[in-house]
Protein backbone atom coordinates (compact mmCIF):
# COMPACT_ATOMS: atom_id res chain seq x y z
CA UNK A 1 0.00 0.00 0.00
CA UNK A 2 1.46 3.58 -0.95
CA UNK A 3 2.12 5.75 2.05
CA UNK A 4 2.99 9.08 2.23
CA UNK A 5 7.02 10.56 2.22
CA UNK A 6 7.74 13.08 5.05
CA UNK A 7 10.15 15.63 4.08
CA UNK A 8 10.90 14.09 0.51
CA UNK A 9 13.86 15.97 -0.98
CA UNK A 10 13.64 15.44 -4.35
CA UNK A 11 10.91 18.48 -5.39
CA UNK A 12 9.01 17.66 -8.99
CA UNK A 13 9.66 17.50 -12.53
CA UNK A 14 9.00 21.27 -13.73
CA UNK A 15 11.29 22.18 -10.84
CA UNK A 16 14.17 20.13 -12.44
CA UNK A 17 13.76 21.57 -15.66
CA UNK A 18 13.64 24.59 -14.21
CA UNK A 19 17.33 24.14 -12.90
CA UNK A 20 18.62 22.80 -16.06
CA UNK A 21 17.62 25.62 -17.69
CA UNK A 22 19.16 28.10 -15.14
CA UNK A 23 22.45 26.50 -15.60
CA UNK A 24 22.95 27.63 -18.85
CA UNK A 25 23.97 31.13 -20.00
CA UNK A 26 21.76 32.75 -22.07
CA UNK A 27 18.81 30.13 -21.44
CA UNK A 28 15.92 31.82 -20.27
CA UNK A 29 12.92 29.80 -18.97
CA UNK A 30 9.71 30.34 -19.50
CA UNK A 31 7.07 29.23 -16.70
CA UNK A 32 3.56 28.13 -18.24
CA UNK A 33 1.52 27.38 -14.90
CA UNK A 34 0.47 28.66 -11.59
CA UNK A 35 2.09 31.91 -9.54
CA UNK A 36 2.70 28.67 -6.49
CA UNK A 37 5.43 26.77 -9.08
CA UNK A 38 7.47 29.69 -9.41
CA UNK A 39 7.62 30.74 -5.52
CA UNK A 40 7.62 26.54 -4.91
CA UNK A 41 11.02 26.92 -7.22
CA UNK A 42 12.47 29.87 -5.15
CA UNK A 43 11.92 28.76 -1.92
CA UNK A 44 13.41 24.89 -3.01
CA UNK A 45 16.06 26.16 -4.78
CA UNK A 46 17.58 29.71 -3.92
CA UNK A 47 17.30 29.20 -0.66
CA UNK A 48 18.45 25.00 0.05
CA UNK A 49 21.07 25.22 -1.91
CA UNK A 50 24.01 26.54 -0.36
CA UNK A 51 23.64 30.14 -1.71
CA UNK A 52 24.56 28.53 -5.03
CA UNK A 53 21.96 30.89 -6.84
CA UNK A 54 22.28 34.64 -8.62
CA UNK A 55 20.99 37.60 -6.24
CA UNK A 56 17.58 38.07 -5.90
CA UNK A 57 15.84 34.72 -7.08
CA UNK A 58 16.18 32.52 -10.07
CA UNK A 59 15.54 34.55 -13.41
CA UNK A 60 12.01 33.32 -13.75
CA UNK A 61 9.93 34.52 -16.08
CA UNK A 62 6.04 32.95 -15.61
CA UNK A 63 2.59 33.40 -17.39
CA UNK A 64 1.18 33.13 -13.58
CA UNK A 65 -2.32 31.45 -14.77
CA UNK A 66 -5.39 32.03 -12.90
CA UNK A 67 -8.92 29.75 -12.98
CA UNK A 68 -10.16 31.19 -16.03
CA UNK A 69 -7.12 30.32 -17.86
CA UNK A 70 -7.51 26.66 -16.62
CA UNK A 71 -11.47 26.97 -17.66
CA UNK A 72 -10.73 28.06 -21.27
CA UNK A 73 -7.24 27.88 -22.11
CA UNK A 74 -4.22 29.48 -21.25
CA UNK A 75 -2.35 29.64 -24.74
CA UNK A 76 -3.06 33.36 -25.47
CA UNK A 77 -1.44 34.46 -22.04
CA UNK A 78 1.74 32.15 -22.46
CA UNK A 79 2.04 34.07 -25.91
CA UNK A 80 1.46 37.72 -24.30
CA UNK A 81 4.02 36.27 -21.98
CA UNK A 82 6.66 35.07 -24.33
CA UNK A 83 6.69 38.27 -26.07
CA UNK A 84 6.83 40.55 -23.21
CA UNK A 85 9.81 38.34 -21.77
CA UNK A 86 11.81 38.84 -25.23
CA UNK A 87 11.22 42.38 -24.86
CA UNK A 88 12.77 42.68 -20.96
CA UNK A 89 15.20 39.59 -20.48
CA UNK A 90 17.86 39.35 -22.85
CA UNK A 91 18.71 35.83 -23.64
CA UNK A 92 19.91 33.59 -26.63
CA UNK A 93 17.43 30.95 -26.05
CA UNK A 94 13.73 31.02 -24.43
CA UNK A 95 12.53 27.42 -23.04
CA UNK A 96 8.58 27.10 -22.48
CA UNK A 97 8.04 24.64 -19.52
CA UNK A 98 4.85 23.77 -18.27
CA UNK A 99 3.15 22.92 -14.31
CA UNK A 100 0.14 20.65 -14.14
CA UNK A 101 -2.23 23.00 -14.53
CA UNK A 102 -2.00 23.83 -18.11
CA UNK A 103 -0.87 20.12 -19.03
CA UNK A 104 -4.15 18.90 -17.87
CA UNK A 105 -6.04 21.79 -19.70
CA UNK A 106 -4.09 20.32 -22.88
CA UNK A 107 -2.25 24.22 -23.71
CA UNK A 108 -1.19 23.32 -27.12
CA UNK A 109 2.80 24.18 -26.15
CA UNK A 110 4.49 23.05 -29.69
CA UNK A 111 2.13 24.94 -31.15
CA UNK A 112 3.40 28.36 -29.40
CA UNK A 113 6.85 27.71 -29.51
CA UNK A 114 6.28 27.69 -33.56
CA UNK A 115 4.67 30.49 -33.53
CA UNK A 116 7.44 32.02 -31.82
CA UNK A 117 10.05 30.55 -33.70
CA UNK A 118 7.95 31.93 -37.50
CA UNK A 119 8.54 35.44 -35.11
CA UNK A 120 12.29 34.64 -35.80
CA UNK A 121 12.80 34.30 -31.91
CA UNK A 122 14.83 31.40 -30.81
CA UNK A 123 11.99 29.31 -28.70
CA UNK A 124 11.64 25.69 -27.66
CA UNK A 125 9.48 23.93 -25.19
CA UNK A 126 9.50 20.98 -23.01
CA UNK A 127 6.58 19.48 -21.10
CA UNK A 128 7.91 18.76 -17.55
CA UNK A 129 4.49 18.84 -15.61
CA UNK A 130 4.89 17.66 -11.95
CA UNK A 131 2.94 15.04 -12.42
CA UNK A 132 5.71 13.45 -15.11
CA UNK A 133 7.79 12.65 -12.11
CA UNK A 134 10.84 14.17 -9.53
CA UNK A 135 13.60 16.67 -10.74
CA UNK A 136 15.28 14.10 -11.70
CA UNK A 137 13.09 13.05 -14.59
CA UNK A 138 12.94 16.93 -15.10
CA UNK A 139 16.35 16.99 -15.78
CA UNK A 140 16.11 14.48 -18.45
CA UNK A 141 12.96 16.05 -19.86
CA UNK A 142 14.56 19.23 -20.31
CA UNK A 143 17.87 17.79 -21.48
CA UNK A 144 15.77 15.65 -24.32
CA UNK A 145 14.00 18.72 -25.59
CA UNK A 146 17.24 20.95 -25.94
CA UNK A 147 18.95 17.97 -28.08
CA UNK A 148 15.83 17.35 -30.16
CA UNK A 149 14.95 21.02 -30.73
CA UNK A 150 17.88 22.97 -30.68
CA UNK A 151 19.46 22.44 -34.42
CA UNK A 152 16.20 23.72 -35.68
CA UNK A 153 17.35 26.75 -34.62
CA UNK A 154 20.34 26.33 -36.93
CA UNK A 155 24.14 26.70 -35.59
CA UNK A 156 26.76 29.21 -36.58
CA UNK A 157 29.36 27.61 -39.22
CA UNK A 158 32.27 26.49 -37.28
CA UNK A 159 35.14 24.18 -37.13
CA UNK A 160 33.82 20.69 -35.61
CA UNK A 161 35.92 20.92 -32.15
CA UNK A 162 38.59 18.42 -31.32
CA UNK A 163 38.49 16.00 -28.41
CA UNK A 164 34.61 16.90 -27.18
CA UNK A 165 33.54 14.92 -24.53
CA UNK A 166 30.11 15.24 -22.63
CA UNK A 167 29.75 15.41 -19.14
CA UNK A 168 26.17 13.76 -18.03
CA UNK A 169 24.43 12.85 -14.70
CA UNK A 170 25.10 15.51 -12.72
CA UNK A 171 22.20 17.22 -11.72
CA UNK A 172 22.15 21.28 -10.85
CA UNK A 173 21.54 22.38 -7.61
CA UNK A 174 20.30 18.93 -6.87
CA UNK A 175 24.03 18.42 -6.44
CA UNK A 176 25.19 21.62 -4.02
CA UNK A 177 28.24 21.14 -5.71
CA UNK A 178 27.35 20.46 -9.14
CA UNK A 179 29.48 23.51 -10.42
CA UNK A 180 32.78 22.66 -8.26
CA UNK A 181 32.17 18.83 -9.41
CA UNK A 182 31.94 19.50 -13.12
CA UNK A 183 35.09 21.93 -13.43
CA UNK A 184 36.33 19.33 -11.20
CA UNK A 185 35.95 17.14 -13.55
CA UNK A 186 36.52 19.07 -17.03
CA UNK A 187 40.21 19.83 -15.36
CA UNK A 188 41.34 15.99 -15.36
CA UNK A 189 39.94 15.70 -18.66
CA UNK A 190 41.81 18.32 -19.81
CA UNK A 191 44.53 17.37 -18.43
CA UNK A 192 45.03 14.09 -19.98
CA UNK A 193 44.08 16.50 -23.69
CA UNK A 194 40.70 16.44 -24.26
CA UNK A 195 38.14 19.19 -24.28
CA UNK A 196 35.19 18.61 -21.65
CA UNK A 197 32.15 19.76 -22.64
CA UNK A 198 30.31 20.56 -19.18
CA UNK A 199 27.41 22.15 -20.50
CA UNK A 200 26.26 23.30 -17.46
CA UNK A 201 27.83 26.58 -14.97
CA UNK A 202 30.43 29.71 -15.81
CA UNK A 203 30.62 29.99 -19.62
CA UNK A 204 28.68 26.78 -20.72
CA UNK A 205 25.82 28.40 -22.94
CA UNK A 206 23.95 28.01 -25.90
CA UNK A 207 27.12 27.19 -28.30
CA UNK A 208 28.30 24.38 -25.52
CA UNK A 209 24.94 22.39 -26.59
CA UNK A 210 25.70 23.03 -30.06
CA UNK A 211 28.45 20.93 -29.96
CA UNK A 212 27.09 17.93 -28.85
CA UNK A 213 27.30 16.63 -32.18
CA UNK A 214 30.68 16.90 -32.17
CA UNK A 215 31.44 14.40 -28.90
CA UNK A 216 33.79 11.46 -29.42
CA UNK A 217 32.15 10.23 -25.59
CA UNK A 218 29.47 11.11 -23.68
CA UNK A 219 30.85 10.04 -19.72
CA UNK A 220 27.95 9.11 -17.42
CA UNK A 221 28.42 9.94 -13.89
CA UNK A 222 25.52 9.06 -12.10
CA UNK A 223 21.74 6.43 -13.75
CA UNK A 224 20.11 10.03 -14.66
CA UNK A 225 22.45 10.65 -17.42
CA UNK A 226 21.93 7.26 -18.96
CA UNK A 227 19.11 8.24 -20.87
CA UNK A 228 20.86 11.08 -22.51
CA UNK A 229 23.34 9.33 -23.56
CA UNK A 230 21.71 6.50 -24.88
CA UNK A 231 19.73 9.17 -26.98
CA UNK A 232 22.83 10.94 -28.03
CA UNK A 233 23.93 7.25 -28.92
CA UNK A 234 21.19 6.92 -31.43
CA UNK A 235 20.66 10.04 -32.98
CA UNK A 236 24.79 10.93 -33.62
CA UNK A 237 26.61 7.56 -32.53
CA UNK A 238 28.51 8.89 -30.02
CA UNK A 239 29.53 6.40 -27.72
CA UNK A 240 29.13 6.29 -23.83
CA UNK A 241 30.80 5.93 -21.03
CA UNK A 242 29.38 4.53 -17.80
CA UNK A 243 31.40 5.49 -14.76
CA UNK A 244 30.96 4.40 -10.50
CA UNK A 245 29.43 7.10 -9.51
CA UNK A 246 31.11 10.58 -8.80
CA UNK A 247 35.00 9.67 -8.76
CA UNK A 248 36.42 11.38 -5.78
CA UNK A 249 40.01 10.68 -4.70
CA UNK A 250 41.94 7.75 -6.24
CA UNK A 251 38.48 6.47 -8.23
CA UNK A 252 39.89 9.38 -10.81
CA UNK A 253 42.25 7.48 -11.85
CA UNK A 254 39.98 4.76 -13.36
CA UNK A 255 37.98 7.23 -15.10
CA UNK A 256 41.10 8.73 -16.73
CA UNK A 257 42.26 5.35 -17.66
CA UNK A 258 38.92 4.16 -19.01
CA UNK A 259 38.36 7.42 -21.17
CA UNK A 260 42.19 7.13 -22.31
CA UNK A 261 41.58 3.35 -23.16
CA UNK A 262 38.44 4.17 -25.21
CA UNK A 263 39.79 7.34 -27.30
CA UNK A 264 43.28 5.34 -27.72
CA UNK A 265 44.58 8.61 -25.86
CA UNK A 266 48.46 9.11 -25.51
CA UNK A 267 48.97 6.19 -22.21
CA UNK A 268 51.94 8.06 -21.06
CA UNK A 269 50.56 11.18 -20.69
CA UNK A 270 47.63 10.07 -18.76
CA UNK A 271 49.72 7.88 -16.80
CA UNK A 272 52.33 11.30 -15.75
CA UNK A 273 49.14 13.30 -15.04
CA UNK A 274 47.32 10.73 -12.69
CA UNK A 275 51.03 10.44 -10.68
CA UNK A 276 51.00 14.15 -10.46
CA UNK A 277 47.72 14.40 -8.83
CA UNK A 278 47.76 11.28 -6.59
CA UNK A 279 51.21 12.94 -5.12
CA UNK A 280 49.49 16.17 -4.71
CA UNK A 281 46.54 13.78 -3.30
CA UNK A 282 48.97 12.02 -1.15
CA UNK A 283 50.69 15.29 0.68
CA UNK A 284 47.56 16.58 1.85
CA UNK A 285 47.13 12.37 3.26
CA UNK A 286 50.21 13.10 5.01
CA UNK A 287 49.57 16.29 6.60
CA UNK A 288 46.52 15.13 7.93
CA UNK A 289 47.74 11.74 9.48
CA UNK A 290 48.37 13.65 12.60
CA UNK A 291 45.43 14.64 13.26
CA UNK A 292 43.72 11.31 12.40
CA UNK A 293 44.90 9.80 14.75
CA UNK A 294 44.48 12.46 17.15
CA UNK A 295 40.94 13.08 16.67
CA UNK A 296 40.12 9.24 15.56
CA UNK A 297 38.91 9.94 12.45
CA UNK A 298 38.48 6.27 11.66
CA UNK A 299 34.78 6.16 13.06
CA UNK A 300 31.69 4.30 11.46
CA UNK A 301 29.71 6.66 9.48
CA UNK A 302 26.17 7.26 8.06
CA UNK A 303 26.28 8.35 4.55
CA UNK A 304 22.95 10.03 3.31
CA UNK A 305 22.29 11.61 -0.78
CA UNK A 306 22.16 10.72 -4.31
CA UNK A 307 23.12 7.77 -5.44
CA UNK A 308 26.36 8.98 -7.51
CA UNK A 309 27.61 11.13 -4.49
CA UNK A 310 26.86 8.09 -1.47
CA UNK A 311 28.95 5.40 -4.26
CA UNK A 312 32.19 8.38 -4.49
CA UNK A 313 31.85 9.13 -1.34
CA UNK A 314 31.90 6.33 0.11
CA UNK A 315 34.56 4.33 -1.88
CA UNK A 316 36.85 7.45 -0.66
CA UNK A 317 36.01 7.31 3.04
CA UNK A 318 36.30 3.96 3.61
CA UNK A 319 39.57 2.86 0.68
CA UNK A 320 40.98 5.85 1.46
CA UNK A 321 40.39 7.00 5.08
CA UNK A 322 39.98 3.61 6.34
CA UNK A 323 36.52 4.39 8.00
CA UNK A 324 33.80 1.98 8.32
CA UNK A 325 30.84 2.39 6.20
CA UNK A 326 27.63 1.23 8.76
CA UNK A 327 24.07 3.08 7.29
CA UNK A 328 24.11 4.17 3.49
CA UNK A 329 21.14 5.66 2.19
CA UNK A 330 20.54 7.09 -1.30
CA UNK A 331 17.88 9.56 -1.73
CA UNK A 332 17.52 10.14 -5.08
CA UNK A 333 14.86 7.12 -5.95
CA UNK A 334 16.57 5.21 -9.05
CA UNK A 335 14.81 3.13 -11.50
CA UNK A 336 14.45 -0.67 -10.09
CA UNK A 337 17.17 -1.83 -12.72
CA UNK A 338 19.71 0.05 -11.09
CA UNK A 339 19.47 -0.59 -7.51
CA UNK A 340 20.62 -4.09 -7.89
CA UNK A 341 23.11 -2.87 -9.53
CA UNK A 342 23.75 0.01 -7.45
CA UNK A 343 23.66 -2.88 -4.33
CA UNK A 344 26.17 -4.83 -5.88
CA UNK A 345 28.52 -1.75 -6.50
CA UNK A 346 28.45 -1.20 -2.92
CA UNK A 347 29.38 -4.44 -1.43
CA UNK A 348 32.24 -4.25 -3.65
CA UNK A 349 33.28 -1.00 -2.98
CA UNK A 350 33.13 -0.28 0.92
CA UNK A 351 33.93 -4.06 1.99
CA UNK A 352 32.00 -3.75 5.15
CA UNK A 353 30.14 -6.77 7.07
CA UNK A 354 27.91 -4.21 9.18
CA UNK A 355 27.14 -2.14 6.41
CA UNK A 356 23.40 -1.43 5.82
CA UNK A 357 21.95 -0.57 2.11
CA UNK A 358 18.66 1.62 2.16
CA UNK A 359 16.87 3.44 -0.60
CA UNK A 360 14.26 6.16 0.83
CA UNK A 361 13.70 9.41 0.39
CA UNK A 362 11.79 9.88 3.16
CA UNK A 363 13.06 12.04 6.03
CA UNK A 364 11.24 10.29 8.68
CA UNK A 365 12.31 6.79 7.88
CA UNK A 366 15.99 8.12 7.20
CA UNK A 367 16.01 9.47 10.72
CA UNK A 368 14.79 6.18 12.13
CA UNK A 369 17.58 4.08 9.96
CA UNK A 370 20.65 6.73 11.35
CA UNK A 371 19.36 6.75 14.70
CA UNK A 372 19.04 3.01 14.65
CA UNK A 373 22.26 2.71 13.08
CA UNK A 374 23.98 4.23 15.51
CA UNK A 375 27.06 5.60 13.88
CA UNK A 376 29.48 7.90 14.81
CA UNK A 377 29.84 10.08 11.86
CA UNK A 378 26.73 11.56 9.99
CA UNK A 379 27.28 13.29 6.21
CA UNK A 380 23.70 13.84 4.75
CA UNK A 381 21.23 17.23 4.67
CA UNK A 382 20.15 19.82 6.72
CA UNK A 383 17.05 17.36 7.44
CA UNK A 384 19.77 14.59 8.97
CA UNK A 385 21.58 17.62 11.57
CA UNK A 386 19.09 16.93 14.19
CA UNK A 387 19.67 12.85 14.61
CA UNK A 388 23.16 13.63 14.20
CA UNK A 389 22.60 15.98 16.80
CA UNK A 390 20.42 13.37 18.99
CA UNK A 391 23.38 11.25 18.79
CA UNK A 392 25.44 13.33 19.73
CA UNK A 393 28.28 12.66 16.82
CA UNK A 394 30.27 15.02 14.01
CA UNK A 395 27.86 16.01 10.96
CA UNK A 396 28.79 17.56 7.95
CA UNK A 397 26.50 18.45 5.37
CA UNK A 398 27.51 17.33 1.75
CA UNK A 399 23.69 16.64 0.11
CA UNK A 400 20.04 18.58 -0.85
CA UNK A 401 18.89 20.35 0.95
CA UNK A 402 22.08 22.61 2.83
CA UNK A 403 20.70 25.22 4.96
CA UNK A 404 23.81 26.63 6.57
CA UNK A 405 26.78 26.19 5.26
CA UNK A 406 27.50 28.51 1.59
CA UNK A 407 28.94 26.58 -1.24
CA UNK A 408 29.96 28.65 -4.38
CA UNK A 409 32.16 26.94 -6.14
CA UNK A 410 33.52 23.98 -4.03
CA UNK A 411 33.89 20.30 -5.51
CA UNK A 412 34.37 17.30 -3.71
CA UNK A 413 34.52 15.07 -7.12
CA UNK A 414 38.54 14.43 -8.52
CA UNK A 415 41.46 15.00 -6.68
CA UNK A 416 40.67 18.19 -5.52
CA UNK A 417 37.89 17.20 -4.41
CA UNK A 418 39.13 14.82 -2.06
CA UNK A 419 41.58 17.38 -0.58
CA UNK A 420 38.36 19.73 0.00
CA UNK A 421 36.37 16.49 1.65
CA UNK A 422 39.34 16.07 4.24
CA UNK A 423 39.25 19.65 5.22
CA UNK A 424 35.76 20.15 5.81
CA UNK A 425 35.57 16.64 7.26
CA UNK A 426 38.54 16.82 9.57
CA UNK A 427 37.15 20.38 10.38
CA UNK A 428 33.98 19.11 11.59
CA UNK A 429 35.37 16.26 13.75
CA UNK A 430 37.70 18.48 15.05
CA UNK A 431 35.28 21.16 16.39
CA UNK A 432 32.91 18.53 17.59
CA UNK A 433 36.12 17.12 19.60
CA UNK A 434 36.53 20.61 21.64
CA UNK A 435 32.88 20.87 22.40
Amino acid sequence: MAHHIDGSRNSCALHGALQVIGAIEGAIPVLHSTAGCGAQHFLGVNRLDAGGETFGAPPVSSSNISEKHVVFGGGSRLREQLKNTIKVVEGELYVMVTGCSTEMVGDDIPAMAKEGREQDFPVIYANTPGFRGDVHQGYQLAIKALIEQLPALGKAVEAPSKGVVNIWGIVPHQDPFWSGNLEELGRLLKGIGLEPNLLFGYGQGVPSWQKLPDAHLNIVVSVWGDGTAKLLEERYGTPLLAVEGLPVGAAAARLLRAVSDRLALDQQRTELFIQSEEKRLHTSLGALADTYYRAGFQREFALIGESAQVVGVSEFLTGTLGLVPRTLVITDNPPEYAREALSTLLKGLVHGDRTELYFSEDHAEITDLVFLGAAELVLGSALEKSVALELGVPFLQISFPVADRVVLNRCYAGYRGAATLLEDLGSEILAHSYR
